[in-house]
């Protein structure tokens, strides 16, 4: 079809889909408009008519904020993604054969559908949409929810870059997102939130995205190669197309609370704006362990995994399979020699008998968590004594009964009876108080006893790493009831997480699928076990590599390669300038720094990050620039990543996070911390090497 026939039907048709945008949006607003003042009017008569039942009146506006929240709610999600569209309507087209008709569909963000025999726009989630995604032209086929391929060929398949209801350019695309498209999206500037990437979604992301719901994914992905992207685009996609299923059962975990923030947009700007619960990876834990043991912050932790060594090493033997090992041995060693205590009689009656004890705990029980076999034998036990008690009380109730023949002995008699069944109910009181041995010590105890006995040292202040096994042995003794059922667990930077941490959350989840993102490259704790092997604990799994790096230009992926141990090939399609490279003395540091500050100023970079080891550089290279410029330290995960500015953090609350331009200060440290360092950069990059010993 001649270029300018073909741009004219285009034309066309989003001239139509934006006047339906606008007839649709003018409904929205009247419907908006109407509920609030049918609200407001039936709240008047309400007041009126109970104007004297002040409890009437509260339960109305407890009801009221609850009916409004949610017709509110949807009305305006709905304005917001039509405003959203009249803007961004779609981005791709195309056109399939089935069964001998032909049908063109356009893909955007949100699906928008007036009644017509095909929607104006469908969603991107939608099972037929992954044609757009598959890169060819043909026969395809694509999968819907119930699990049945549908066979098709896919004749067409257009790009649309349109902006303010315009389209800018178009495109026949038969073999993969076009890469001047691609290269545009990657050329903005940095944002304080990470974006959605539903126009650039590539092959191998889109596979990812719609794999089978109940597999469990693993993704080991270079720097910038999209992988927070897809697990948050996954969940989109799981929550569009299996909403029953995954509706507010769904748990991300995040390596701090920035990170959280960072990604905090992204579900919403999808059209998912709840059902989704997110912690960081430790508060996960310490919640799920009571919330009240006291514990090193993350930045301390971090702290000291940077700068003591002897620390490190005991961090990195608390996640290990080893320490399972040393630690489900204490557990069968306590089960085996718990104190079930002897024969118990009451009043010279057996209660019961040490053969049954043992055959209740270790037979009968058996299935049960220890801490469950505890607390049904002193119930049995409990049950006992009581039956026996009132035996007696029954016994010695008979027994003054018939001795009250005469009136003027009947006070006396009801005196002697009241004294001996007291000392029955006391004696039962005190044999039960007796019986404290049957009873477990908290998970806590039971781990202080653990570590001192291993490690021949008090326990001291508990990291993460004590927290997880804490939670580990609350799990195994007590089997704790989940507050709440999750069928989707996502874990975000899984390098830097345990072969115990696994084994933990799918222990405290018992999720139906998992899907963990990490970078083995970027593990600042480097475990005997990565996280490619310790996900293994975890059931119908599958790995993908990703080696194409959509952050970073290739000038800045090469020079950062040059500093992680494995030689991996990584692409990247857009060339950039080469990354400046200083070695300076400590004292012509500062001179240095504000150098290419100003120059990066200059050149209009206006997200800057500066990036170092640990807390003692921060302070050091603050108190150097800080008459200068205004500098936002970010030291701690409360801090709040803004948009543009020159930001002071260490390296791991830099994780995930990026930057138009990156100024690395080297004080010397291990190789892949400064690749971490390195490839937050976007588009710039400078690297500083400090030779002499900082002060």
């Amino acid at each position: 079809m001649d270029v300018k026939l073909n741009y004219k039907i285009e034309k066309e048709y989003l001239d139509n889909v934006l006047v339906y945008l606008n007839d649709k949006l003018a409904e929205y607003i009247e419907n908006r408009r109407d509920i609030s003042d049918s609200i407001v009017e039936y709240r008047k008569k309400f007041i009126e008519e109970y104007r004297d039942d002040d409890d009437k009146i509260i339960d109305y506006f407890d009801h009221e904020n609850y009916k409004n929240e949610q017709i509110f709610m949807v009305v305006e999600r709905k304005i917001k993604e039509i405003l959203y569209l009249k803007k961004t309507p779609y981005f791709g087209k195309i056109v399939i054969s089935e069964d001998g008709k032909e049908e063109k569909f356009y893909i955007g963000s949100y699906g928008f559908d007036v009644g017509l025999e095909v929607p104006l726009i469908i969603d991107w989630r939608a099972p037929i949409a992954s044609l757009f995604y598959q890169g060819k032209i043909g026969s395809l086929s694509y999968t819907i929810p119930s699990g049945e391929d549908i066979c098709v060929s896919l004749n067409e398949r257009i790009q649309f870059l349109i902006r303010d209801g315009k389209i800018i350019s178009m495109f026949d695309s038969e073999i993969d997102v076009k890469d001047e498209f691609l290269k545009e999206m990657l050329s903005l500037k940095s944002s304080n939130k990470l974006k959605t990437i539903v126009q650039t979604i590539q092959i191998n992301q889109d596979k990812i995205i719609r794999e089978d719901r109940r597999k469990s994914i693993i993704i080991n992905g270079v720097a910038g190669s999209g992988k927070t992207s897809i697990a948050l685009h996954r969940i989109a996609y799981l929550l569009y197309n299996f909403r029953n299923y995954f509706k507010d059962r769904v748990l991300i975990l995040c390596p701090n609370k920035i990170f959280m923030e960072y990604i905090s947009s992204v579900l919403p700007s999808l059209g998912e704006y709840g059902g989704v619960h997110s912690y960081t990876s430790e508060d996960f834990i310490y919640l799920s362990t009571g919330g009240d043991l006291n514990f090193n912050s993350y930045e301390l932790h971090m702290e000291k995994i940077l700068n003591d060594k002897e620390y490190l090493d005991e961090f990195k033997f608390k996640g290990s399979s080893k320490v399972k090992c040393e630690l489900d041995k204490f557990i069968l060693d306590v089960e085996e020699n718990i104190n079930l205590g002897g024969d118990i009689y009451f009043r010279e009656e057996l209660i019961i008998d040490y053969e049954e004890l043992n055959r209740l705990f270790y037979k009968s029980f058996k299935s049960r968590a220890i801490s469950v076999r505890i607390d049904l034998i002193r119930k049995r036990i409990f049950d006992r004594i009581n039956k026996v008690r009132n035996s007696f009380v029954f016994k010695i109730k008979n027994k003054y009964e018939s001795m009250k023949v005469h009136p003027d002995m009947e006070n006396y008699y009801d005196m002697l009876m009241k004294n001996e069944i007291y000392d029955v109910v006391r004696e039962s009181s005190d044999l039960k108080s007796s019986l404290h041995y049957l009873k477990l010590e908290s998970s806590y105890e039971l781990y202080r006893e653990f570590y001192e006995d291993y490690f021949s040292k008090d326990l001291g202040d508990l990291d993460f790493g004590d927290l997880v096994l804490i939670k580990y042995i609350d799990i195994k003794f007590y089997k704790p009831k989940k507050d709440r059922e999750y069928k989707l667990v996502v874990i975000d930077e899984g390098q830097d997480f345990s072969y115990m941490f696994y084994e933990v959350i799918k222990l405290c989840t018992e999720a139906s699928s998992y899907l963990v993102v990490g970078d083995l490259n970027q593990s600042i704790i480097k475990f005997e076990e990565n996280f490619i092997y310790s996900t293994r604990v975890l059931e119908n799994k599958e790995d993908f590599t990703i080696l194409d790096s959509y952050r970073s230009t290739k000038n800045i992926i090469d020079y950062s390669l040059k500093y992680i141990d494995n030689d991996i090939c990584v692409n990247s399609i857009r060339n950039g300038e080469d990354v400046l490279y200083y070695e300076c003395d400590y004292d012509n540091l500062r001179r240095l720094l504000i150098e290419s500050i100003n120059n990066l100023r200059l050149q209009d970079k206006t997200n800057i990050g500066i990036i170092v080891l640990n807390q003692s550089m921060i302070d050091k290279v603050y108190n150097m620039i800080r008459s200068n410029f205004y500098i936002k330290v970010i030291n701690n995960e409360d801090h709040v990543y803004s948009d543009n500015g020159i930001f002071l953090m260490t390296v791991y609350l830099s994780k995930g996070l990026e930057f138009d331009s990156v100024l690395v200060i080297d004080s010397g440290f291990e190789d892949n911390i400064l690749y971490i360092m390195l490839t937050r950069a976007m588009h710039k990059a400078i690297h500083i090497k400090i030779k002499n010993v900082i002060p």
